[in-house]
């Protein structure tokens, strides 16, 4: 069981970013405007639909001009209102609030685990007024150790049955017993950079309960890039790093 002090101990000794989070703002599959950076020393940011210049706290997506932009993202864009607030707790817990008259929608793999969902397999509504955490630092950094130890064993795996030292009926000329460790093997880096990730999409969901199975379709929605997390990575592929699964030739 984890105590108060284990609770407050900074995972890493490592410095914190400069910045706790960028921002990306898009219009279906298209990026609109420049990355949004939010410095460390604040704590939070507020992410909404007017046309007031952007200031160190504030993202005003309603300012930003694209000359592709669709009638569907024009129309959920005079929805977005005052959007949401982000708030950085701890050493780098998320939390939103929905200040909008409309829901948004986020995908969260802390969310999921509180849901008993697999990761990725869900997308959570937020509600108007709603004030909850979507992001936990020590359950990412428990999740990229997790992933890097199974791509690592999977990975040994692999190699040794791709040279046949796996015994049993299954493993003709090892291949067969090769493919089954594959999956895992291939985690890539890519894959672990997800864990770090929130992306929300406003008014329209996405998902398997609405016509949009994925964000990009959706008419506006935000990707961040949460730095702490990203930081922690770098340190687990340095101690553990990724080995690359031999072809299969």
């Amino acid at each position: 069981m984890q105590t108060d002090m284990t609770l407050n101990t900074p995972i890493s000794s490592h410095p914190g970013p400069e910045n706790w989070c960028s921002i990306a703002y898009f219009e279906l599959d298209t990026q609109v405007g420049e990355i949004f950076k939010v410095p460390s020393n604040c704590s939070t940011v507020t992410i909404d639909g007017y046309v007031d210049p952007s200031g160190l706290e504030r993202f005003c997506l309603g300012q930003l001009s694209n000359v592709h932009r669709t009638e569907a993202s024009e129309r959920a864009r005079l929805h977005i209102g005052k959007g949401v607030q982000l708030d950085l707790r701890g050493e780098g817990d998320v939390w939103v609030r929905c200040l909008s008259d409309h829901a948004v929608f986020v995908q969260s793999y802390y969310l999921d685990r509180e849901a008993g969902r697999a990761p990725g397999d869900a997308v959570h509504k937020i509600y108007p007024s709603a004030y909850i955490k979507v992001f936990d630092l020590r359950q990412c950094h428990a999740q990229i150790r997790q992933q890097v130890a199974t791509a690592q064993a999977a990975a040994a795996a692999q190699a040794a049955a791709v040279a046949g030292h796996v015994p049993g009926p299954q493993s003709v000329g090892g291949i067969a017993s090769a493919v089954r460790y594959s999956a895992a093997a291939g985690i890539g880096v890519d894959d672990l950079r997800r864990l770090c990730i929130l992306r929300m999409s406003f008014v329209k969901g996405w998902g398997p309960d609405y016509p949009r199975q994925s964000i990009k379709q959706t008419p506006c929605w935000i990707e961040i890039h949460l730095h702490r997390a990203l930081q922690l990575l770098d340190e687990v592929l340095h101690t553990m790093p990724l080995m690359e699964p031999r072809p299969m030739d």
